[in-house]
């Protein structure tokens, strides 16, 4: 596994959000694939979830779905397709169930 994906799931698994975030940037600043930048999205999203922001989680939902699920991205060693599917039922359950239960479900990486 990359270096950077490897971060990324660690930071992932440990529910450092943000940090995940951060370690894919600047591989997505010179790939410019958009399954990368949905895996950041998608992070983000979760950093939100975490502060209480339920409007920025749902932006981040929105934005990182389509990428996430695009027939055109980069091989990864992340299950796209799967963490996409986390993704939509966060988004149909923001306000209705708890933000920790809701990061609590994540698939582990």
């Amino acid at each position: 596994m990359r270096a950077d994906i490897a971060a990324f799931a660690r930071c992932w698994n440990e529910e450092r959000f943000f940090e995940a975030h951060e370690t894919l940037e600047p591989r997505w600043l010179r790939e410019r694939d958009p399954g990368l930048q949905g895996l950041i999205q998608l992070a983000a999203a979760l950093h939100h979830l975490q502060r209480g922001n339920l409007r920025g989680a749902r932006t981040m939902l929105g934005r990182a779905l389509p990428r996430l699920l695009r027939a055109g991205n980069a091989a990864c060693e992340l299950d796209q397709p799967m963490l996409a599917a986390y993704g939509g039922e966060v988004l149909g359950q923001i306000g209705v169930r708890s933000p920790s239960e809701l990061i609590g479900q994540r698939p582990r990486l």
